[in-house]
């Protein structure tokens, strides 16, 4: 029984990663994925449904909360244009730290340069399609769902036989006085060795965590070379930021529509 109630929470725990990495998805394509019925999959959705993970369609499912973001259209935006500013900081051969943010974990589909080696303990990575430019290593770990992130002393032994060329972290607090921190325990010991093996740092928060402190601390401000945020943050806490060692600071403007997703004619981001 017990490995009965396992199987049906994985099974559900990689629908939500199946969901946050396409939007939606058929009950006919997750039937077949798993090798289950269709109504063992609709009771699946319906269960998730009730958590509040996504809305269902006749036949289909679709996520509610797209990345594990909070709801809102603009800082879902907003951290799309952001993931894409971050991508344009990855060079040719770069070797990278990515942590679990999907934000961060986003920044892979933006990603033009080539030979580049992403090293992450983001187990959705391996629900991403495949890039010829882009190669992905696991950190391997302990398991920790829904998050799908990868902890423990694995995983930091993996890092710290690395030095990358830069850290592309996310966050889930981001102030002043107390630094980077994050909500789950686990997650800021294998951010902090991130940080300490890579000698670029930088950190993309929208503009809904600056100011905030979550409660675990991973890294001091003066620790970020580059922070990557939206037009939200205001003047008056980029010069806070930059007052206490960040050194620089870029503000994107929110994506506005899917077709601008597609296209370099954008507006330029903002770099103080």
């Amino acid at each position: 029984m017990k490995r009965s109630k396992a199987l049906v929470a994985s099974r559900r725990d990689e629908i939500t990663a199946i969901l946050e990495v396409r939007g939606q998805v058929s009950v006919a394509e997750l039937a077949e994925h798993f090798d289950v019925s269709a109504l063992t999959i609709r009771r699946d959705l319906d269960y998730l449904e009730s958590q509040q993970v996504l809305t269902r369609q006749y036949g289909t499912a679709t996520l509610l909360n797209p990345f594990g973001r909070p709801s809102g259209s603009r800082q879902i935006r907003a951290n799309k244009a952001i993931a894409r500013e971050a991508a344009r900081h990855v060079e040719d051969g770069d070797c990278i730290f990515i942590n679990t943010s999907s934000t961060a974990l986003g920044l892979l589909e933006f990603i033009t340069a080539q030979d580049v080696t992403v090293i992450t303990n983001n187990g959705k990575a391996l629900m991403l399609e495949e890039r010829q430019n882009v190669s992905v290593l696991l950190t391997g770990g302990e398991i920790r769902p829904p998050r799908a992130s990868m902890t423990g002393e694995i995983a930091m032994e993996t890092i710290k036989r690395v030095t990358a060329a830069k850290s592309f972290l996310g966050c889930t607090g981001l102030s002043a006085n107390f630094g980077l921190t994050s909500a789950t325990s686990p997650e800021p010991a294998i951010n902090s060795v991130m940080l300490e093996h890579s000698k670029q740092h930088v950190i993309l928060a929208d503009s809904s965590k600056i100011g905030l402190t979550s409660s675990f601390q991973f890294g001091s401000i003066d620790e970020i070379d580059l922070l990557i945020t939206d037009t939200g943050v205001s003047d008056d806490q980029v010069q806070l930021l930059k007052a206490y060692g960040i050194k620089e600071i870029v503000r994107v403007e929110p994506v506005l529509s899917r077709s601008e997703e597609h296209t370099s004619e954008l507006q330029s981001p903002r770099t103080i």
